[in-house]
């Protein structure tokens, strides 16, 4: 039988399909999610996060073992269906402008990547007024830690090389629930484009250039820069608007980070159509065939002690 120009979406859905995939693929494995974000797959709507407080130390084994107890804290994350659709007229597939569709199909993969980027990195700009898992803004002053102490994990200072080394120092002590170092050594600075060249400053230029200013007529002197390499940078699109200032110092070669991408293994992000086959209204009404995306995620916090936050 011949294949008629009607027969053409139809045939054409497998070929966009392996498109997305590969796209999506590609996009994911350059996308920061995976290097901030601790991935957790699951087949619940609503996964129960029972914090277990801070792994104890290592101690010489004289008499007996000492497992450490479950903590009171608790958090949850439920998912939620996001989705992203386009419509192709009828007349762009008979007229063979399939290179364009799949740029278009490309782009949708982009979408979907870009999304997950944007639920993390938003996430810790709220974290200064939404509360972690110890019922505390995730960014405060006043985490609870041993003997009813507290420790902080936030600022309200600009970035610069004082207070960039002052927020390492901070995560560096961080005790954990015995009193004892925590082990933190923060590996990440994220920033949004606005603090993008003063990061890129901060960790990329091997010699700095001090510079006089009103109060001291010093010449210009060059000097080692000791933050030189010792953090990544990230730069996010996410972080505008009101939080252009913020920037964030996170230990991301932890197990669990400060924030959690809860994904459903057993409901994969899906691209579909509606075409002609399928008995689509748009098609046979308005000559046109709907391709789309769908998948169920959600964010929300981990550890509050991998992350250090700066509101200005």
């Amino acid at each position: 039988m011949a294949i008629t120009k009607s027969d053409i979406p139809d045939l054409l859905l497998p070929g966009l399909k392996t498109e997305f995939e590969l796209a999506y693929r590609s996009e994911l494995s350059n996308n920061i999610v995976e290097r901030v974000a601790t991935v957790v797959n699951t087949t619940l709507p609503v996964q129960r996060y029972a914090w277990l407080g801070a792994t104890p130390a290592m101690r010489e084994f004289t008499d007996e073992r000492r497992p450490a107890g479950i903590s009171s804290y608790a958090s949850s994350i439920e998912d939620k269906v996001f989705e992203s659709s386009i419509a192709v007229d009828r007349k762009a597939i008979e007229d063979d402008q399939l290179e364009m569709i799949r740029l278009r199909i490309r782009d949708l993969a982009f979408r979907v990547a870009a999304h997950r980027q944007q639920l993390v990195v938003q996430l810790l700009a709220s974290g200064f007024t939404t509360n972690g898992w110890d019922a505390q803004p995730f960014f405060s002053d006043n985490h609870p830690t041993s003997g009813g102490s507290t420790y902080s994990n936030k600022a309200a200072v600009a970035l610069s090389s004082t207070s960039l080394s002052d927020a390492i120092t901070q995560m560096m002590l961080c005790p954990d629930d015995t009193g004892e170092p925590l082990g933190i050594v923060p590996d990440t600075l994220v920033v949004g484009p606005k603090n993008q060249w003063t990061a890129s400053e901060l960790i990329h230029s091997q010699v700095v250039i001090y510079k006089g200013n009103a109060s001291d007529t010093a010449a210009p002197t060059p000097y080692l820069n000791s933050l030189y390499g010792k953090l990544n940078v990230i730069v996010s699109p996410y972080l505008a608007g009101n939080s252009d200032d913020n920037w964030f110092l996170l230990d991301t070669k932890r197990p669990i980070r400060s924030v959690i991408l809860q994904q459903r293994s057993d409901v994969p992000v899906e691209f579909s159509a509606l075409e002609a086959s399928s008995g689509s209204e748009a098609a046979w009404m308005r000559d046109r065939y709907h391709y789309g995306v769908r998948g169920r995620y959600n964010v929300g916090f981990g550890l509050w002690q991998t992350a250090y936050g700066s509101v200005v």
